[in-house]
């Protein structure tokens, strides 16, 4: 088996994975308080990553040149994660995916004055066909005039998400520099997690996200929830673990290919288990985004190709 096969397989494993759990998310909305569902996802994951991370570098596992990015990486990880998270619970998968997956568009915006990049004339044409997608699939004059049938909240909270997460992109470039990928990893969950327990305990589990019928008590009682829970945060670490791995093997323009097949399948189980539609103009939008970041990121690798 090549390499890139072995990655493919790899990435195309960790795409499913992550989709999963959004679909399992969106599923524990009238189940499970906002809060839990995020303790178990981050808090539950730990163990795993942490031997993920201990057998890939032992002693060292801990091992950070530059805590002020970490911790910025983890800023914007929580607060994307939050912003994914919360959308699912009002607005259709399809359209959560599709928006936070124009995340590339953003960076690109951002790329020249955070990273003094300079962007072309080719992908500032990527941009401006991905902004015209979220425009179309969003239709923020129907939100405002309150003609749309989707949740304000929920589109802001999805768009929302794709730029903190360009944030988080950014901060990730800067880490690849210094940092190992399962270590970041693992700081992140335990931060989250933290974070999450301080907020369960100073405010409750019903503070943030619609109130489902389990709160803190769904966590030491042995039924099906705490065990979807529990499947939530060994998700949460496979996702990390093969996500770092496919790229050690396979070329990164196809784990892109792979990325984006998120979008059409996202759509599809939402309409199988939720009923979930979109109407043609959101469709178009979602393909002028899939276009516009598959341009970007080929664009982009073939510059850097270009360089090397």
């Amino acid at each position: 088996m090549s390499s890139n096969i072995k990655g493919s397989i790899i990435g195309f494993a960790g795409m499913i994975l992550a989709l999963f759990t959004h679909m399992i998310i969106k599923d524990l909305t009238k189940e499970v308080d906002f809060l839990i569902t995020i303790f178990a996802r981050f808090c539950f994951s730990l163990p795993l990553l942490f031997l993920f991370v201990y057998v890939a570098r032992k002693k060292s596992f801990l091992q950070v040149n530059n805590w002020k990015n970490v911790l910025l990486r983890s800023f914007f990880g929580i607060i994307t994660m939050t912003s994914v998270f919360l959308s699912l619970q009002l607005i259709p998968i399809g359209l959560v995916t599709a928006l936070a997956q124009s995340s590339a568009i953003f960076v690109t915006l951002l790329a020249p004055f955070f990273l003094q990049e300079k962007i072309g004339i080719y992908r500032w044409t990527a941009v401006l066909i991905g902004l015209f997608g979220v425009y179309m699939m969003t239709n923020p004059l129907s939100l405002i005039n309150g003609t749309s049938n989707l949740s304000p909240l929920g589109v802001s909270l999805a768009t929302f998400s794709a730029i903190s997460h360009a944030g988080l992109a950014l901060t990730m470039r800067k880490l690849g520099q210094t940092e190992h990928p399962t270590t970041t990893a693992f700081i992140h969950n335990v931060i989250t997690s933290l974070l999450v327990i301080i907020l369960i305990i100073l405010f409750g589990s019903k503070f943030l996200g619609i109130k489902g019928e389990h709160g803190i008590e769904v966590i030491f009682s042995l039924n099906n929830v705490l065990y979807t829970l529990l499947t939530l945060g060994i998700i949460g670490s496979f996702i990390q673990y093969f996500m770092a791995t496919s790229y050690k093997y396979a070329e990164a323009t196809i784990l892109v290919t792979i990325r984006y097949l998120a979008i059409p399948l996202a759509v599809i189980f939402g309409y199988i288990i939720w009923k979930e539609t979109l109407n043609i103009n959101q469709i178009f939008g979602g393909v002028l985004i899939l276009t516009s970041c598959v341009l970007i990121t080929f664009r982009e690798i073939k510059s850097k190709t270009t360089e090397i």
